[in-house]
């Protein structure tokens, strides 16, 4: 098994990237627009529930509306989104969870550090740098 980040977690970036490009206009995205990002209306719908509960999205409804970021995309890091999407980062199982090996595992510096360094990592990205990206 590998690492990944999944479908989700990596259209919902590309959704969120989107926004970030429209911050400066104001512009809303409808659904629809944002669906070129993903597989379908109703899968983006399913992605930007868990961002709006986590304060990423909001919505205006009615003619002319559609989604914006809450704010400004250069304070919204990359693992911000990720945690909302995919929850915390866990390399290993018993990093989420806690392990009872932890006194005799001779792995654990080594998951630890990766994850504190990919947790860094997309701490310092923000949707301004996707965006930036021409998403």
């Amino acid at each position: 098994m590998f690492f990944r980040i999944s479908n989700k977690c990596h259209d919902g970036l590309l959704f969120l990237g989107k926004l970030a490009s429209r911050w400066e206009s104001g512009e809303l995205l409808s659904v629809e627009d944002g669906a070129r990002t993903a597989a379908s209306a109703g899968y983006l719908e399913q992605i930007i529930t868990p961002l709006r509960t986590a304060g990423l999205v909001e919505a205006r409804r009615g003619p002319g509306g559609g989604y914006r970021l809450t704010k400004d995309p250069k304070e919204t890091t990359v693992r911000t989104v990720v945690e909302a999407l995919e929850g915390k980062i866990a390399l290993v199982d018993c990093q989420g969870s806690g392990c009872d090996r932890s006194e005799s595992c001779g792995s654990e510096h080594l998951w630890n550090t990766l994850q504190r360094r990919i947790g860094e990592t997309l701490g310092e990205m923000t949707l301004a740098d996707i965006a930036d990206a021409k998403v």
